[in-house]
């Protein structure tokens, strides 16, 4: 029992393991982890990287979705959006616009139809962009909004408890739909990220999905994903979603479209994500590094209190989960008294868990069904309904590669507090335009 005592929380500590590669044979009987296990992280893709100038213009992009009611109740220019040869192709808040920063005029059925309270779709009112670039034909960008002041924006925020990343999607009948947005077990989705994301990219007028098959993109175009804040987190689920669509053997979602480099003349996906709050869990976040190596770059200002939620709570219990697991029944009587005592504590964390994370889960089908939000589910139609998951996991943390930006305390000379007070000042999209113009030449 000494032993175990002293060897455990050295193991803990120090985390020695050995890294095992799945077998086929564990690889076939998942077909999404040989998907996800399609990329080698020894070889660098083609076309990925940090690019400054493709940052800073999709940074234009959510200014242009984040900063509308700025734009009309302020002539001041920081607000304003400066694409350079990019036009919009759809935008969900307005079908139809093409206009950059407009302002819309008042009607006598519509008094403020500037108000971003009022023109998102969906349980958690999101709105996006589908943009094309003038100069390539071949690049595209999806552009998600952030939070916006009203009560549904701040509910998808606010639903902290997790859903199972893969097949974690359950309707108001309490059917599961097989969608997935990362193999690797245990992996677990913010659940109103989660959700959000589900909404934009199935409902049935203003859908990604829809909108992506009715633009048919060249086989060869590069897109790119991007959002501020709550965008940023929505954006990195749909870049999971998307590397799995394009993936799957059976074209369930009808795109016609193979990924890059797995096909060599196949579609790219690319993802500039600013102010993101964490997605995920550890193991979501371990995924995503697998498919989008040198693809995903998360933007974050260090003084930025954003990228810092939701906080990650954990109890010793649940870190050595895996060891208590792994060494039930091992050992003399006394190691196995003690890695079967581990044991009960953690199934019982983890039971609680659970509970909580299926109460959110009701919750939100219940919003979805009272909202009478119009999905596009016929990709599902005749799919086997898959086992459920527990959720049972709230180690958030950080989705792809970390692009650091350092604050100015007050905002310094760049993007100055004054007289007033700014809670978010180090947030905005626009203090990351001063900050990255500054310190990303």
């Amino acid at each position: 029992m000494r032993k175990f005592i002293k060897s455990l929380p050295m193991a803990l500590l120090l985390g020695c393991a050995t890294l095992t590669t799945p077998t086929n044979a564990a690889l076939q009987a998942n077909a999404p982890l040989s998907q996800r296990d399609l990329q080698n992280p020894a070889i660098s893709q083609s076309g990925g990287g940090f690019v400054a100038s493709e940052a800073k213009q999709l940074l234009e992009f959510c200014i242009e979705l984040n900063n509308q009611d700025s734009r009309t109740s302020s002539a001041d220019l920081e607000f304003t959006a400066k694409p350079d040869g990019w036009k919009i192709v759809y935008d969900s808040r307005h079908p139809g616009n093409t206009e950059w920063n407009k302002k819309w005029p008042v009607t006598t059925t519509d008094s403020d139809p500037n108000n971003p309270e009022k023109n998102g779709f969906g349980p958690f009112n999101n709105a996006w962009l589908l943009l094309k670039s003038d100069n390539d034909p071949t690049q595209y960008a999806i552009a998600i909004r952030g939070t916006v002041g009203e009560t549904r924006s701040i509910i998808a925020d606010a639903l902290i408890t997790t859903v199972p990343a893969q097949s974690g999607i359950k309707l108001r009948d309490g059917r599961l739909l097989p969608i997935t947005f990362a193999a690797t077990p245990k992996a677990e989705l913010h659940l109103g990220f989660a959700y959000a994301a589900f909404t934009m990219l199935f409902e049935q007028e203003h859908g990604i999905l829809r909108k992506l098959r009715e633009t048919k993109l060249p086989a060869n175009a590069q897109l790119f994903i991007t959002g501020h804040s709550q965008g940023a987190a929505i954006a990195t689920v749909v870049h999971s979603f998307l590397y799995y669509a394009l993936t799957d053997p059976t074209d369930r979602y009808k795109l016609n479209l193979k990924l890059k480099p797995f096909s060599p003349s196949g579609i790219q996906i690319k993802s500039y994500l600013f102010a993101q709050p964490k997605p995920g869990n550890l193991q979501y976040a371990e995924d995503f590094a697998r498919i989008a190596k040198d693809t995903s770059y998360a933007v974050n200002n260090d003084l930025d209190p954003v990228p810092q939620v939701p906080l990650s709570l954990q109890v010793p219990s649940e870190v050595v989960k895996g060891v208590a697991d792994e060494n039930k029944g091992k050992g003399s009587l006394l190691d196995r008294l003690g890695f079967d005592g581990l044991k009960v504590v953690t199934d019982f964390n983890q039971m609680i868990r659970d509970r909580i994370a299926k109460r959110g889960e009701d919750h939100v089908a219940k919003r979805f069904d009272e909202k009478k939000v119009n999905l596009d589910l016929q990709y599902f139609q005749g799919a086997e309904t898959p086992a459920p998951l527990p959720a049972t996991s709230l180690n958030y943390t950080l989705a792809g590669q970390l692009i650091p930006l350092f604050g100015l305390e007050k905002g310094g000379d760049l993007y100055p507090i004054g007289n007033g007070k700014d809670v978010l000042l180090q947030h905005h999209a626009t203090s990351y335009r001063k900050l990255m113009e500054k310190q990303i030449p």
